[in-house]
């Protein structure tokens, strides 16, 4: 036997496997690196042997990268492109933007009725307020007629009259709350 195989006899198995573990894997050496001085090993910080390590592609890798690539990648063959391909692909566009447009239309239409509501209920609301209002005002100045007759009766009735001061009007009722337009609504 050869001094190796009595070597590799006599040692542990766990020497023998620690062995196998820190040999590095086929094409994962370098050839063309030359072995590192001490001196070198010194000058390099951790992060820069990091980033030397990050940026080094794997073995095989470029292959790898073409193989993928191709894999990925469909066949396409001419029995498969059409001479009028750009036809078909333009057709299909504008009908996608057609039925965007229709959409549209069809949510502007909704938009301008729930609108058109509220332009109504709002001047419906304002309608009545300023009836109630032209009604207390008929009532202000019927009450200021009635007082003004009354002084004057008293004067010719030989009363002396006090001051002509009006009545107290009466209280005007507020505005009535604007409805909430249906774009602020959740």
């Amino acid at each position: 036997m050869d001094s190796q195989q009595k070597e590799g006899q006599q040692k542990s198995f766990f020497e023998r496997m620690g062995e196998l573990l820190n040999t590095p894997l086929p094409g994962t050496v370098s050839k063309n690196k030359s072995p590192v001085s001490p001196v070198e090993k010194r000058d390099d910080s951790i992060l820069v042997r990091v980033k030397e390590i990050l940026n080094t592609p794997l073995p095989g890798s470029d292959a790898l990268d073409k193989n993928l690539a191709e894999a990925m990648l469909p066949k396409i063959t001419e029995v498969d492109v059409q001479e009028n391909w750009w036809e078909a692909d333009w057709a299909a566009f504008k009908t996608h933007q057609e039925q965007d447009r229709k959409g549209l239309n069809i949510k502007q239409r909704q938009d301008q009725t729930s609108f058109a509501e509220y332009q109504e209920q709002e001047r419906e609301q304002f309608g009545n307020y300023q009836a109630q209002e032209f009604d207390l005002f008929q009532q202000q100045q019927q009450a200021k007629l009635n007082w003004i007759q009354e002084q004057q009766l008293a004067q010719a009735a030989g009363v002396q009259v006090s001051g002509m001061i009006p009545p107290v009007a009466p209280v005007a009722p507020l505005a009535p709350e604007i409805p909430t337009p249906p774009w602020m609504r959740s």
